[in-house]
């Protein structure tokens, strides 16, 4: 594991997605507001992951995490 933990992986940002309940448990957001952020287009519209599970591209959460601590 030690190995693994050392290895770096580099993965460009575009191939990462960040699912929506990950969004909402990270940063203690409620459905409702995400839905708001995606309205106020602070978010764009959600891509589906999986049958039922939506997320958006790793650039983009990096950015709700710059307007969180401001």
């Amino acid at each position: 594991m030690r190995f693994l933990a050392k290895r770096e992986v580099k993965i460009a940002d575009e191939d990462i997605f960040i699912s929506k309940a990950a969004i909402q448990k990270h940063f203690g957001f409620s459905p409702y507001l995400v839905g708001r952020l995606v309205k106020e287009r602070t978010l764009s519209e959600p891509v589906e992951l999986a049958q039922k599970v939506t997320g958006w591209p790793l650039t983009e959460v990096k950015q709700l995490n710059q307007i969180s601590t401001s």
